[in-house]
């Protein structure tokens, strides 16, 4: 009955909880859900607005032993860039020099067993520019998601009892996103549970964001890839981008930055920080954020790794340099600034753009790069991109 709704739930995630075959828990009491409308093939629907458009699935009550979870496949492109930050190469010729000269590196040549148990140091924490080229970068991605089947589990130990296969419709958007590189073929040889690692930090620089830009976990998502992981992906929840990742842009190269919170709540977690040989976080810090593995794969030893080895590579570059420096400028209180403005300069500071002009002229910018984004929107089982010549 079209008239008995139980619950609604948002367009972005109804294929997860509503799909043939789920299982769900409404006021005590077991669904199974038998029956989907299918949607319409070009269905113009923003993830967070009511449309006229809408999808119904039919449940029934019912009493079997065992819980359903989806399984889903993200699949992100980079459309267009519109920053890019790179590691230049610096001194990197006479650290070798120094090092290859010193005594101690001589040493740790003849000492084999030596040299291997600090290998992974030197990796890890010397050497940021081992790598030079681009390492962050921000701009438009298309996002798309497909559930592809799912699985029961047993409601007594969560395991996994069967497979089933599903014939879902992708669903498709373009939003605001910034990544960053974090050397999978050099560190994915060093670092033990490497894509682990890189989804653990990812899910705490979620964590971190409302500390810097206001937000919710419902704003932001990121790349919850389990296998071949090569960058850490942010991006905006709504379709057309929100804005909210092209702030988080800035707080990225400046000292006490997000990577820096990222690091704290890694490596200093008051739940579960003291727990001996568990790794994959705990409601307070890396699962308070939504996931659609589940939470799965995460490890926090792996995330600190990763993440201390970006920020030493992000202290390297020329941006975050400038903005520290901006920084001093700032808490030093020099005495140019307390002085009031003559009106000679402020005659000369007319001819230049201030930074709230600036920020204005990038957000249009912005505007206009997605306009046909936002048109677009949500689109449930439309052609890869681009389309825009026939909007």
């Amino acid at each position: 009955n079209e008239r008995a709704v139980m619950d609604s739930i948002p367009y972005s995630r109804v294929f997860y909880h509503a799909f043939p075959g789920a299982v769900i828990m409404h006021r005590g009491r077991r669904y199974k859900v038998e029956s989907m409308n299918s949607p319409p093939p070009f269905a113009d629907c923003t993830i967070g607005y009511c449309r006229s458009i809408k999808l119904g699935a039919f449940a029934k009550q019912t009493s079997v032993a065992y819980s359903t979870r989806a399984l889903a496949l993200t699949h992100i492109t980079v459309v267009k860039q519109f920053d890019r930050v790179e590691l230049l190469p610096g001194r990197r010729k006479e650290e070798d020099e120094i090092s290859s000269s010193s005594p101690a590196a001589k040493t740790s040549q003849d000492e084999e067993p030596s040299a291997a148990k600090t290998a992974h140091r030197q990796v890890l924490y010397k050497y940021p520019e081992l790598h030079c080229g681009p390492i962050a970068g921000s701009g438009v991605v298309t996002v798309k998601r497909t559930v592809h089947g799912y699985k029961r589990l047993s409601p007594v130990n969560r395991v996994e009892i069967s497979r089933h296969e599903l014939k879902m419709p992708s669903m498709e958007y373009d939003t605001n996103a910034i990544w960053f590189d974090v050397e999978a073929s050099l560190l994915s040889g060093v670092v033990t549970d490497f894509d682990a690692g890189v989804h653990a930090l990812s899910h705490a620089l979620l964590a971190v964001a409302p500390l810097f830009v206001p937000c919710t976990s419902s704003d932001i998502d990121c790349d919850h890839s389990k296998q071949e992981c090569t960058r850490v992906l942010l991006f905006d929840s709504r379709a057309g981008g929100a804005g909210i990742t092209s702030r988080l842009w800035k707080h990225f190269f400046q000292p006490n930055g997000m990577l820096s919170s990222a690091i704290e709540l890694l490596s200093h977690c008051s739940t579960c920080s003291d727990d001996s040989g568990f790794k994959g976080g705990c409601p307070g810090c890396l699962q308070s954020v939504p996931c659609i593995n589940f939470h799965e794969d995460l490890s926090r030893t792996a995330g600190l790794y990763i993440a201390r080895r970006l920020l030493k590579r992000v202290e390297q570059t020329n941006l975050y340099r400038s903005n520290a420096q901006q920084a001093e400028r700032q808490t030093s209180g020099s005495t140019q600034r307390s002085m009031p403005s003559t009106p000679e300069k402020s005659v000369i500071d007319n001819n230049f753009d201030t930074p709230r002009r600036t920020a204005r002229k990038r957000a249009l910018h912005f505007a206009r790069d997605l306009e046909s984004a936002k048109k677009r929107s949500v689109v449930i089982g439309r052609p890869t991109w681009p389309a825009d010549e026939r909007l």
